[in-house]
């Protein structure tokens, strides 16, 4: 019995102790002063909507005080939560590791369309289908979407489009993202877009870098079927006819490629 006391009081003991230890190095850590900052990107290397000053600059004109500060007082969920406000950042991860370097692990948003409305407004839409500002520092290499496009709904996410029958019907951009989405997949496909331009009837012509001046797809029903037989015709069929040879070919309708031949 004397043996299992006092194995319950050396356990307390040592449970104490620990935790003692715990909380003295835990101080000693939150007052130990931040020495560096560390900002690292994920996401597409080419895009430079934001760069490691960005974020530091962004960060100071807010007020907050991080190199030669105590650790304890630098607030990293206000450091994340500030940079997410960013229009050219999807997320952001803030935490200190050894030598109390605090590392700011950024992830870029990637726009997948540039989108030009009738108003005249021009945006981004980028890989989750949200609004993204232009800006003034870069401009991404993306294709660009014109022509009969309604203003864009502030507040309407591209789901709630997309989920929408009666959205669907006064919007296209749900198509144009779709579109693009599936074009971003295959590097054939996306090297070959240039341009989507909306015609009055809310068909979709695709202007590609060579080849035929334009490609109807019509919507984006069966986008994939759609960019499969483009693949196809590119690939097999336009090098032996002549890259010249058509003005524009048809994908719109299902197992078929329809070409209308140059005049000239």
């Amino acid at each position: 019995m004397k043996a299992k006391v006092k194995q319950i009081l050396l356990w307390s003991v040592t449970v104490i102790l620990a935790l003692a230890l715990f909380s003295f190095v835990n101080q000693r850590r939150k007052n130990a002063l931040c020495t560096s900052v560390k900002v690292e990107f994920t996401g597409n290397p080419e895009l430079q909507f934001v760069g490691k000053e960005d974020v530091l600059d962004l960060l100071y004109s807010k007020g907050f005080r991080i190199e030669q500060v105590a650790v304890g007082s630098i607030n990293l969920m206000e450091i994340e939560k500030e940079l997410t406000r960013h229009p050219a950042i999807k997320s952001t991860e803030a935490f200190f590791t050894s030598g109390n370097v605090l590392n700011i692990r950024v992830q870029k948003r990637e726009p997948v369309l540039r989108v030009i409305d009738s108003s005249g407004e021009s945006y981004y839409l980028d890989e989750d289908g949200e609004y993204m500002p232009l800006q003034d520092s870069y401009t991404a290499r993306v294709p660009v979407a014109s022509g009969v496009i309604m203003e864009k709904m502030p507040g309407v996410t591209m789901k709630e489009i997309m989920q929408s029958d009666s959205l669907q019907k006064v919007c296209i951009l749900d198509d144009l993202y779709m579109i693009s989405s599936a074009a971003r997949r295959d590097t054939f496909i996306w090297a070959q877009m240039e341009q989507l331009n909306v015609l009055p009837d809310r068909e979709i012509e695709l202007i590609p870098a060579i080849g035929p001046g334009k490609v109807l797809l019509g919507d984006a029903s069966g986008i994939s079927d759609k960019f499969n037989r483009f693949s196809l015709f590119y690939k097999e069929g336009l090098p032996k006819a002549g890259w010249n040879t058509y003005s524009s070919i048809n994908l719109k309708f299902n197992n078929q490629i329809i070409c209308t031949q140059n005049t000239y």
